[in-house]
């Protein structure tokens, strides 16, 4: 189609009417006899052209008047004379004939109508505001309208058209995703492949926005809390400690209850089960010290900062309590098939020396420490990034050239 103005008492009549862009090429799966007649053609066109998207033959045909923005866009693509709809395409750009997939353009057109309704809105409040201010003064009790109303055009009104849009964007995207959710068993049948990609997808992006969350934690100085919370609601994360599938039984167990006066409780951060094997998890901080400042008799070796060797200490304790009340613990239906003997202590405390004695000294001494494994927040952040760099899909390699 050649898109043209109709208007006859206009001087841009029969005059291209979207610019740069003289030809609209939409492409249908519609297969039906070619018109031979005038009237066949137009009955064809009406029939086959969607109407959310063009205008009819009466019109002068091309884009709709919500997707001006559009065609407005496309004179800033060098040299674009022609514009591709079709069903299946990738958006392209090949010597000035664009290409774009019809759901893009359909989406288009329904933010344009919002942006548009949300402006509409905010023209129709100030000039309410101006009326009951200037002409109707008094006239509405208990209803104060004195001072100046922001305009449409001011800032203010910006602010609260770019508001609008951006919850009914949220609003359409949580509608499309509960119709991915109701329609998921028609997708695995209909579009197997496509599914598992999608949920490939998300769940890269997920990894991000966990890996992104993190590191920003890191940059702040958070209390162990936060950091017992973050990863109660993530706890995939410290499941990448363990060599076997893990789940969180408790969050601040009790290794021992108190005594009749309420003292001697022994609380723990995170209980986890490996598979009939206990695992107790204590968090602390990552500005938490590792290492002594200083040397132990000489320049190359340090020796444990009392923060780390404390946690350690605790976790061991925690553990033996565990042992030595099995009877009461075993009483939580929870807990009747695991077997405390074996429960394995981790603590997550600071970030790992970069100075080279502090680092040798580190390994030597958590390596030695056979009960307990220590491991840094950095390490941590390290195992999510080496994941996502796994998952990451590959880049196509270009077919070697065998002629």
């Amino acid at each position: 189609m050649y898109p043209i103005y109709t208007n006859p008492h206009t001087q841009r009549y029969r005059t291209p009417k979207h610019g740069n862009v003289k030809c609209i090429i939409y492409e249908t799966s519609q297969v039906d006899d070619v018109p031979d007649n005038p009237d066949s053609a137009q009955l064809h066109i009406e029939l086959n052209l969607p109407d959310k998207l063009f205008d009819s033959c009466d019109e002068g045909l091309g884009l709709v008047r919500q997707l001006a923005p559009l065609w407005r866009g496309l004179r800033l693509v060098p040299h674009a004379h022609t514009l591709i709809i079709t069903a299946n395409a990738d958006t392209s750009d090949t010597e000035g004939v664009v290409c774009l997939p019809e759901s893009a353009v359909d989406q288009c057109r329904k933010a344009c109508m919002r942006i548009s309704r949300a402006k509409r809105k905010s023209e129709i409040s100030t000039q309410l505001h101006w009326v009951m201010r200037e002409v109707l003064t008094g006239l509405v009790p208990n209803v104060v309208f004195d001072g100046p109303r922001i305009g449409p055009d001011s800032r203010g009104a910006s602010s609260e058209i770019k508001k609008a849009v951006t919850y009914a964007a949220k609003q359409e995207r949580r509608a499309q995703l509960n119709q991915v959710k109701t329609s998921v068993g028609m997708l695995a049948r209909e579009a197997p492949r496509e599914l598992f990609e999608l949920h490939a997808e998300i769940e890269r992006v997920t990894l991000a926005k966990m890996i992104e969350r993190y590191q920003e934690m890191l940059g702040q100085q958070l209390q162990e809390s936060h950091w017992q919370r973050f990863f109660e609601e993530n706890t995939f994360i410290l499941s990448m400690v363990f060599a076997r599938p893990v789940a969180l039984l408790h969050s601040q167990f009790h290794a021992r209850g108190s005594m009749i006066h309420g003292a001697g409780a022994h609380i723990g951060d995170l209980l986890f089960a490996q598979g009939r094997e206990l695992a107790i998890v204590e968090i602390k901080k990552p500005s938490t010290p590792l290492m002594q400042t200083k040397p132990y008799r000489n320049q190359d070796v340090y020796g444990p900062h009392l923060q780390l060797s404390g946690a350690i200490t605790q976790v061991l304790h925690q553990q033996g309590l565990m042992r030595s009340n099995w009877l009461s613990h075993s009483q939580d239906k929870s807990m009747r098939d695991f077997h405390p003997d074996t429960a394995r202590c981790v603590v997550i405390a600071g970030t790992r020396p970069t100075e080279e004695g502090r680092s040798h000294s580190f390994d030597l001494f958590r390596n030695a420490c056979k009960d307990v494994e220590v491991v840094t927040f950095d390490e941590l952040l390290g195992k999510l990034q080496l994941l996502a760099q796994h998952l990451a899909p590959a880049e196509p390699k270009p077919a070697p050239n065998v002629f």
